[in-house]
Formats: C-alpha cells, structure tokens, sequence
C-alpha cells in the first residue's frame, strides 16, 4: 500500500512541476523577451557611438526594416531559451547517469528496481523535474510496474525516443518560418523600393525626381541587404542548436535508455528462467491431459467413422451397380437401335450400288459389243488394205527393176555416144595426121 502512495506521488509530481513550469513560462516566453531585446536595441540606438549613420540607414529607413529586426530578435530570443533548456538537459542527464548507477550499485531487480527509480527520481525532482532523462526514468519505470516485464521495454523506449525527436523538431519550427520569413519581408521591401523609385520618375523635372529615384532604390536594397544578413545568422545559429539538440539525443539513448534496457532485463533474467520452468511443467501435465483425452476422443470418433464409412460404402455400392445395371442396359439398347438402323441404312446403301452396278455392267456390255463390231469392221478393212499395200509394194519392186534397167540402158547408150565421138575424134586426128604427112612429103 505505501509502495502504491509512493509511486502515485511519484507519477504526480511530473504533473505538478508541470504545472510550475506553465506557469513561469508566462514569464518566459521568447515573444515578450524578443520585443524587449527589440526595443531596447531601438532605446539604445542613438547612443551607439560607432556607424551610427549606417545602423540608422539599414535599421529605422522603411517599416519592414522595423519588422524584420523584430523577427530576428524573436528567432534569436527563442534559440536563446532552447539553448537554455538543452544547458538544463544536459544537467539532468548528468543526474539521472547518478541515479543509475546508485540503482546498479544496489542490486535491486524487477518491481523492486523500479520503485527504486521512482523514489530516487522523486526525491531529485528539482533537478530533473519536466527533463527528457527523467522522463524516460519514469517511463521506463513505469512501464515495468504496469507490465511486470522487460520484454517489449526496448520498443517502448525507442518510441519514446522518436516522440521526443519530433517534438524537439517542431519546437524549432517557429525559427524555420521566421528564417526563411525575414527574406521574404527583405524581398518585399525590395519590390516595393522599386515601385516608388519607378512611380517617382518624371521625365520632364528628371533633375528634380532623380533623388527621390535614388532614395527609393537605397530602400530596396537596403532591406535587401539587412533581411540576408540578418536569415544568415539566424540559419547557422538555428544549426547550432540542432546539433546540440540531436547529441543530446543520442547521449540520452546511449547513457539512459540503453543501461535501463540492461538493468530490468539482467534483474529479471532469474524470474524469467523460473516462471519459465513452472509455465513448462504446467504445459507438460496439460499437455498430457490433453493427449490422453484427444486420444480416447479419437479412438471413438474413428469407431464411429468407421461404422459411418461401411454402412455408406454398402448403400454406394448398392446404389453404385444399380446404376451401373441401368446404365448398362440403356446402353445396350441404344446400342442395338442404333446398329439396326445402321444395317438398315448399310443395306439400302447396298441395294443402291448393286442397282448402280448392274446398270453400268449393262451399259458396258452394250458399248463392248458395238465397240468389238466396230473392231472387225477395221479388221476387215486392214485387211484389203494390207492386201493393196502388197500389192503396191510388188509393183513398186517392178517399178524400181524397170528403172534400174532403164538407167542401164540410157549408162549404156552415153557409153556409146562417148565411144562414137571418140571414133570421130580420132579419124578426124588421123585424117589431120595424114594430111600433114603428105604435105611434109610434098615440101620434100
């Protein structure tokens, strides 16, 4: 019971110094020290006794200068306190790596480690009251008291730490509008100095409206000029912060989350082992049980499927042949209708050829015998045709012996025209030889 007053005093006090830091916060909120910081620059920027005449150029010429120096002192205001709060993490990390090893030196396990926390974290509730490390004290300490095990406190702390890790990005949220706001307020100075420098312009007193154009031209860039240098401090000093930030972070989970991981696990590692021991043997006796009394259940259910089966296969079986029959004899039925309408059809196919065939065997007889008629006719007029081209052909012999004859007769005849016309010849020669002779004789 006092255990239970204790750790509900415990949970309670976070609540409560929250309520405390609520209430200073009123107190401390970077918007009122930001417009403090910015009017107490603006009090004191006539007795600044170096570039008076350049502060007063860049920072009271135009109202979005008076806006943009706000900005930044807000910006800077709010990164000043998250510096602030990170100085105090750091502190408070410190002090819960002390209570740790207090707990690590004292050797406590289980429910009794963690109201151990618990106490120690109450009684150094001013130092690390509303911190990341004591609330991770906490959370850890009460997650075991709720669950009574270390199992899934791994999980649960690495959750914690990715809330955590959101919501310091998001308390640097305001600063990443107001960085990037400060060139837009720059950017619009500028195009509202061009406006006046062209609206300014008149062509026929251009040496009247030059300074004026001049004037209007220093407001763009002067606002220009102020709002980059002014978002560049603002950019490293927030990049700053956020580095600082993320090692916290990591120290947290290295130096807090990591050895609160080791110390519910190791202390509770003995429980663990026995309780596991008893669930086993308990396990063991039902399991038995239920083996026994699944087998016995099984035993009669396999009796009873067994008589299911046999009566079912019996009326299957019965049902099966009937069918069976009836399939058999409805298809030995259609069967012979079906080849008794074949042979009838086959038979008739059958009539149809041989009525076919004896017509076309009648046909056939008929052209044969006219055809073996006409045959002889031809016989026949070969015949006397043969006899005439005997004939023909001993008279052509006759014809050819009678030629031949006659080419001997007229081969004679040449031969003896050729024979009188040599006679000739050669009287006329002898005459010629005669007449010579005498007429040698005569010249002699």
């Amino acid at each position: 019971m006092q255990d239970a007053m204790k750790s509900s005093q415990v949970t309670l006090a976070p609540l409560e110094s929250g309520r405390k830091n609520k209430a200073a916060g009123l107190g401390s909120h970077p918007l009122l020290w930001g417009s403090v910081a910015c009017i107490l620059f603006y009090l004191s920027l006539p007795y600044i006794p170096f570039q008076q005449e350049l502060l007063t150029r860049y920072c009271c010429s135009h109202p979005l200068e008076y806006i943009t120096i706000g900005l930044f002192f807000f910006g800077m205001s709010t990164l000043i306190f998250r510096w602030r709060e990170l100085h105090l993490e750091a502190e408070s990390v410190k002090t819960a790596r002390s209570i740790l090893q207090e707990v690590e030196q004292e050797k406590t396990t289980g429910f009794d480690l963690a109201i151990s926390i618990l106490e120690k974290t109450r009684v150094l509730r001013d130092k690390i009251s509303g911190s990341i490390a004591g609330q991770r004290l906490l959370e850890a300490a009460n997650y075991f008291k709720k669950t009574n095990s270390s199992e899934h406190l791994e999980s649960h702390l690495r959750h914690c730490a990715d809330l955590e890790l959101d919501r310091s990005q998001q308390r640097l949220g305001l600063v990443n509008t107001i960085s990037w706001a400060i060139p837009i307020v720059g950017f619009l100075g500028t195009v509202m100095g061009i406006t006046i420098a062209i609206a300014n312009v008149s062509p026929e007193q251009l040496d009247q409206s030059l300074s004026e154009v001049t004037s209007g031209l220093g407001v763009a860039f002067d606002t220009t000029a102020l709002s980059l240098s002014l978002s560049l401090v603002l950019v490293f000093a927030t990049f700053r912060i956020r580095s600082r930030q993320e090692e916290l972070l990591n120290e947290i989970e290295a130096g807090i989350d990591q050895p609160l991981t080791i110390l519910f696990h190791s202390g509770s590692s003995n429980n663990i082992v026995d309780d596991q021991l008893v669930i086993s043997q308990q396990l063991m006796e039902a399991s038995e049980r239920i083996v026994t009394e699944a087998t016995a259940a099984w035993r009669d259910t396999l009796n009873q499927l067994q008589g299911r089966l046999l009566l079912t296969l019996e009326s299957e079986q019965q049902s099966f042949l009937s069918m069976i029959e009836q399939g058999f004899s409805s298809s030995l039925e259609s069967q012979h209708n079906y080849l008794s309408a074949v042979r009838s059809r086959e038979s008739e196919r059958t009539n149809e050829l041989l009525s076919h065939l004896e017509t076309t065997l009648t046909d056939w007889n008929f052209t044969l015998s006219e055809v073996s008629g006409g045959l002889r006719s031809q016989i026949e007029e070969q015949r006397s045709q043969t006899i005439l081209l005997h004939n023909m052909v001993e008279k052509q012999q006759t014809l050819t012996t009678l030629q031949q004859k006659l080419d001997e007769s007229i081969d004679a005849h040449r031969i003896t025209e050729t024979l009188d016309q040599t006679l000739n010849s050669l009287t006329a020669a002898i005459q010629l030889l005669n007449a010579r002779v005498n007429s040698s004789s005569r010249a002699a």
